[in-house]
């Protein structure tokens, strides 16, 4: 297989910088050019979905870390104060901010 490199020139001045009679080279993505799927298919990684016990995109721990992620209000943040105890902050029906320290006990 031949690589073919086309070279065009400009038709007159133009908002790119280029001048009438200029030569410049069309860049395009390997996508745009036909013929080159099967060629982009061998060469491209594909992945399957991550989930918590098989790595994908993205390693399996990662996954696992995502998951527990919230998207919805969150009911409270715990905080490590310099002692290490830890406190959770929330807020009561009206939205005044409580801080409670966790039970290490359960």
């Amino acid at each position: 297989m031949s690589t073919k490199i086309i070279q065009l020139r400009a038709r007159g001045d133009n908002d790119f910088g280029l001048s009438k009679g200029e030569p410049y080279y069309p860049k395009v993505g390997a996508d745009s050019v036909t013929g080159l799927g099967s060629e982009i298919d061998k060469r491209v990684p594909k992945y399957n979905l991550a989930t918590p016990t098989a790595d994908g995109l993205i390693s399996k721990e990662d996954k696992a870390k995502l998951d527990k992620l919230q998207a919805e209000p969150l009911e409270g943040l715990k905080f490590k104060s310099p002692d290490g105890s830890v406190f959770v902050l929330s807020v009561d029906n009206e939205g005044k901010a409580v801080f409670t320290k966790e039970n290490v006990n359960g």
